[in-house]
C-alpha cells in the first residue's frame, strides 16, 4: 500500500473520475470532495476493502480490475487519475494501460499520473528486469522514468503540464533524494 501524501497537487476535478490503482484509498478521499462520482479500480481485492474502509462517500464506486483492460465502456469517464501505477507495469503493459486509458476518457478529457523520476533515490536498486525497471527486496517492480520516456509513453495525449517534483528527505538519519514526475494530459478534441 502507498504510504506518501494524500495531498492531490493536481487541479480541482468536477464530473466523472476514475482513479486507477485506488489502494488503501488515500487520493480517493481527496477525489470524492470536488468530482460527482469517482470510481476506484485496483485488482486488489485487499486494496479495495481497505479503500472501501477509509473512504465513505456514496459518490465512490469500487471495481476490482486490470488497468490494461479497463472494465468500462469507451468514453465514459471526464478524467483518469493514475498515482504510482504506471511504473508498477512492465513497458508493453504500460503501453497497454495507456491504450485503456485513452479509450475510455471523453474527448478533452484529462488525465493525470504520478510515477518515479529516475533520479529517485531507489532508481538503479534491486534485480532490473528491463531498461530502468527493477524489481526490489520487497518484490514489487518499479519503473523510474526519464522526462523522454514520459513524453513517449504520453504521446497519443497533449501534454498540459509536466514537472519533475525532487525533494530532500530524511530517512534514518540520511538525506535522500525523492524524485517523482507530475504530469496533466489531455485527449484531443476531434476536429470539427
Amino acid at each position: 500500500m502507498w504510504k506518501g501524501p494524500s495531498i492531490l497537487s493536481y487541479p480541482v476535478l468536477s464530473g466523472t473520475v476514475l482513479e486507477l490503482g485506488c489502494g488503501n484509498g488515500k487520493t480517493a478521499a481527496a477525489l470524492v470532495r470536488s468530482a460527482e462520482r469517482v470510481v476506484g479500480l485496483d485488482f486488489s481485492r485487499q486494496g479495495l476493502d481497505r479503500c472501501r474502509a477509509s473512504v465513505r462517500s456514496t459518490k465512490l464506486d469500487l471495481v476490482e480490475g486490470d488497468v490494461r483492460d479497463l472494465p468500462f465502456s469507451d468514453q465514459c469517464f471526464d478524467h483518469v487519475v493514475a498515482v504510482h501505477v504506471l511504473g508498477h507495469l512492465r513497458a508493453k503493459e504500460m503501453e497497454q494501460a495507456v491504450r485503456e486509458i485513452l479509450r475510455v476518457m471523453v474527448p478533452g478529457g484529462t488525465v493525470m499520473i504520478r510515477t518515479f523520476s529516475c533520479q529517485d533515490m531507489r532508481a538503479g536498486k534491486g534485480e532490473e528486469v528491463e531498461p530502468g525497471t527493477y524489481i526490489r527486496g520487497n518484490g514489487i517492480l518499479t519503473h523510474y522514468f526519464s522526462h523522454a520516456e514520459i513524453a513517449e509513453l504520453m504521446s497519443d495525449f497533449l501534454e498540459v503540464s509536466l514537472e519533475e517534483v525532487v525533494q530532500k528527505k530524511r530517512y534514518r538519519g540520511s538525506e535522500h533524494v525523492r524524485a517523482e514526475w507530475e504530469g496533466v494530459y489531455q485527449t484531443v478534441l476531434p476536429m470539427r
